[in-house]
């Protein structure tokens, strides 16, 4: 794994309550007491979801003190969110989220639409395959949502949508917008789209997050599914699921799963081009400026033939995570000549070769 510098900026302190008990669960060690900082910082969330104060919730990444702490807090809004109205029993009305990687390819001018055109037999798939668990409700919203549309949603009114839900009372979630995948060039491409969906279950009972949480039960045959309704003729497409979370951790999932996949399909086209033109490369990792992870690949023979990658760092990204994932890929792909910048570099610099760097 490489030792990276992080080119992220973090507010150095912050006065939001959810921020400050956020960093205590991270900063303490004993388990007791992060289990009840947890309960408070759950219930505070709860309050404002009951009171309707998207205002105190909006951008809670905003201005996170550590990505840990900025985890800690998405994680305990989701919880927030999904808990039923009576814990002790009755039913529970939760929300999850999907992300899926597309890898896209074969046509130019091609529209992959932002509407699934029958999301029930999303929903068999996923039954036939033993996610459900003891789902008493189960729907998928037919729509491929974005980022800016999970991004922009009302978390009291999601709230009071569940509660209603537990109550008999069903509503529509409005805020879900469809994001068609709108192709200019046959190259691969990789996007990031959302399926969301609510669940019913009694209220003891296991969630759909941690039933359909195997995703080697049912991942495969929620793809073909997928392809059978999105395919086109010359086009080809790949949708790459990952586990249901919460709608803010499904964010994050999905952020960084996209980055590792536009990170495999770089790496690969790069190294298979360069080793059957030139022979074995060199490589150079960095931090950049703008915040992100770039790696440069260069001919060993001829300096002009560089490619290059952004990996965009989200403010929660985990560092040596994503320092794990490049370094695991380049290792399975039997990459010996890597070095590793100990400085935050500027994007031209690093792009150019102009920095000096280590070796590592």
């Amino acid at each position: 794994m490489y030792a990276l510098p992080d080119p992220r900026c973090f507010a150095t302190s912050t006065l939001d309550p959810y921020d400050k008990l956020s960093t205590q669960v991270v900063e303490v060690a004993d388990a007791t007491q992060r289990q009840a900082l947890l309960k408070e910082l759950h219930g505070e969330l709860q309050q404002a979801l009951i009171a309707g104060r998207d205002d105190l919730l909006s951008e809670l990444a905003a201005e996170v003190t550590s990505p840990a702490t900025g985890r800690i807090l998405w994680e305990a809004v989701d919880r927030a969110i999904n808990s039923p109205s009576d814990p002790s029993g009755g039913l529970a009305a939760r929300v999850f989220v999907l992300p899926v990687v597309f890898v896209t390819g074969g046509l130019a001018e091609a529209i992959v639409p932002g509407i699934l055109p029958d999301a029930k037999a999303i929903e068999q798939t996923l039954e036939a395959h033993g996610a459900l668990g003891p789902a008493r409700s189960f729907g998928i919203n037919k729509v491929l949502s974005g980022e800016s549309s999970l991004e922009g949603f009302s978390p009291s009114r999601l709230y009071r949508l569940l509660r209603n839900l537990e109550a008999g009372i069903v509503d529509t979630w409005s805020e879900l917008v469809p994001a068609e995948i709108d192709l200019e060039s046959a190259e691969e491409s990789i996007h990031l789209r959302f399926v969301a969906g609510v669940v019913v279950t009694p209220a003891q009972a296991p969630s759909f997050l941690e039933t359909a949480g195997d995703i080697g039960r049912w991942g495969m045959p929620f793809s073909r599914a997928l392809i059978a309704q999105l395919a086109q003729p010359g086009l080809s497409v790949l949708p790459l699921p990952r586990p249901p979370k919460g709608l803010l951790q499904a964010l994050h999932e999905g952020h960084h799963a996209r980055e590792e996949v536009a990170f495999q399909a770089f790496a690969s086209r790069a190294l298979r081009q360069l080793r059957s033109e030139t022979g074995e490369p060199r490589i150079t990792v960095a931090a950049l400026e703008s915040d992100a992870i770039g790696v440069r690949i260069v001919s060993s023979v001829d300096d002009r033939r560089i490619e290059t990658h952004r990996w965009e760092l989200d403010a929660l990204d985990d560092l040596d995570t994503v320092s794990a994932s490049i370094s695991s890929l380049l290792a399975d792909a039997r990459v010996h000549d890597i070095r590793v910048l100990a400085s935050v570099v500027s994007d031209a610099a690093f792009a150019a070769g102009q920095e000096p760097a280590a070796p590592h």
